[in-house]
C-alpha cells in the first residue's frame, strides 16, 4: 500500500493537460484527452491502455488527485490513473 506522500508524488508527477481545445480525442478505454499532437508523441495511453483514441466523446473533468477523486470511483475508473482531463462518457469510432 501506498503512502500518502508516494501517492501525492505520484499525482504531481504524471499531470497530461491537453495545450488546446482543438484536436482533441480521448482514450476508448480511460477516456484521457488529448490534444492529436500530444497522442503522436505518446507510445501508449499514460494509463498503459491498449485502446485507440477516438474525437466522439462528451464532457470533460479534470482529475487532479486520482487516488482521492470520489468523481473517478463514481465513474469505475482505477484509482492508479494519471492525473490529466478525462471525458465522462466516451464512444466508440
Amino acid at each position: 500500500m501506498q503512502s500518502e506522500s508516494e501517492i501525492s508524488e505520484y499525482d504531481e508527477k504524471k499531470f497530461v493537460i491537453p495545450k488546446q481545445t482543438k484536436d482533441l480525442k480521448a482514450c476508448q478505454q480511460c477516456g484521457m484527452v488529448m490534444t492529436m499532437e500530444q497522442w503522436n508523441r505518446e507510445v501508449e495511453c499514460p494509463n498503459s491502455c491498449n485502446a485507440s483514441q477516438t474525437k466522439l466523446f462528451s464532457g470533460l473533468i479534470c482529475v487532479l488527485k486520482p487516488s482521492q477523486s470520489w468523481v473517478m470511483r463514481k465513474l469505475g475508473n482505477p484509482r492508479s490513473i494519471h492525473p490529466g482531463l478525462y471525458a465522462i462518457d466516451v464512444q466508440a469510432d
